[in-house]
């Protein structure tokens, strides 16, 4: 377990002052960056539009300025890989320049941009599916990194009932296999056991979205077996990626979080905070108390805790202002109440 290390909260009018002042409280557990030889920057890209879905670009710019005041001249790689552009036939450089995303290579020295869209040597990652256990892959490129920041909004989630910047980091998955990870589809294997949802194309409940109220989906998932079984089934799923992609540092943008049916059609709600942690149970402890959730509610907080020990979500070393006075509860995914029964 990852002990005495601290975690800051910081609530002001300038999101990327947020983002800075959190850092600084922060800074002595951050010495292990100035040894790195190649940083990773992790931002949200989950969707094409509302803009709040995704990081916003000021929210990087607060990163790379505070770490250019540590390691001037370490390489620092945004990277992602967005699965909603995919679903669309879009690559993801599309909505890095959608997000203005472009803008950084021009601003700052040593600042790359690139997608995992296409890799081929891939890490496998075990998955629990509805027709049984198999595996996706994983960017074998996430070992290029000696120092990963995941960079993330805290937002209430359509399965895993909210989501911060361990499941962040989900996005270095292969594009075609992150529908997997909610444990509804089947292996990749051409014999592998096939549900539904494996013989609709590629993006179908995506483009479903887009088209159909959420209401409705919401009523279809209800209804469908298969949906109540995977619940139990992604968590276990986010730790396992979690284990072969794990952060060092985790910063939440909480300047507009999103409520209600998330990470994509929910509701914005202006927070005007800013979180980070070198732990990232920590950091996501405080995130799900933000929008009013405790940590044990989260199956793969719970599970990265209390069985794998790989960090804690306590509210021990907090810095900064009291989070108590900032967090209000936030409107639940209409199918909490079915995400709830994890267990």
């Amino acid at each position: 377990m990852n002990e005495k290390k601290k975690a800051a909260v910081v609530r002001g009018e300038d999101r990327k002052e947020n983002i800075k002042k959190c850092l600084t409280l922060i800074r002595l557990d951050m010495e292990p960056i100035k040894e790195a030889k190649n940083i990773l920057i992790k931002p949200n890209l989950v969707a094409l539009k509302p803009y709040f879905a995704n990081t916003h670009v000021e929210t990087i710019e607060g990163v790379i300025e505070f770490i250019r005041d540590i390691a001037p001249d370490t390489p620092i790689t945004v990277g992602e890989a967005s699965a909603s552009a995919f679903y669309n036939g879009l690559p993801t450089s599309s909505v890095f320049k959608d997000f203005d995303y472009y803008r950084l290579a021009g601003k700052y020295d040593n600042i790359f941009l690139t997608d995992f869209d296409s890799d081929k040597d891939v890490i496998e990652s075990p998955i629990h599916s509805v027709v049984g256990d198999t595996h996706l892959r994983i960017t074998k490129r996430v070992e290029e990194f000696d120092y990963k920041i995941s960079l993330a909004i805290p937002k209430t989630h359509n399965f895993a009932v909210a989501t911060f910047g361990i499941k962040n980091m989900a996005g270095l998955v292969l594009r075609q296999d992150m529908a997997m990870i909610h444990g509804m589809k089947g292996g990749i294997e051409v014999d592998a056991p096939k549900t539904f949802l494996d013989r609709l194309p590629p993006g179908t409940v995506s483009k479903a979205r887009r088209i159909l109220p959420n209401s409705l989906i919401n009523f279809l998932f209800r209804r469908y077996p298969t949906y109540r079984k995977s619940v139990k089934m992604i968590h276990h799923n986010i730790v396992e990626i979690a284990k072969r992609t794990w952060p060092d540092l985790v910063v939440l943008d909480g300047y507009v979080c999103m409520e209600g049916d998330g990470p994509v059609d929910g509701t914005a709600v202006e927070m005007k905070t800013a979180i980070a942690s070198t732990d990232p149970v920590k950091a996501d402890g405080i995130g799900a108390r933000l929008i009013g959730f405790e940590p044990e509610e989260i199956g793969y907080l719970y599970y990265l805790q209390n069985e794998e020990k790989m960090g804690e979500y306590s509210l021990e070393n907090l810095l900064g202002d009291d989070i108590n006075k900032i967090k209000r509860k936030f409107r639940r995914h209409g199918t909490y109440d079915i995400q709830s029964q994890w267990r």
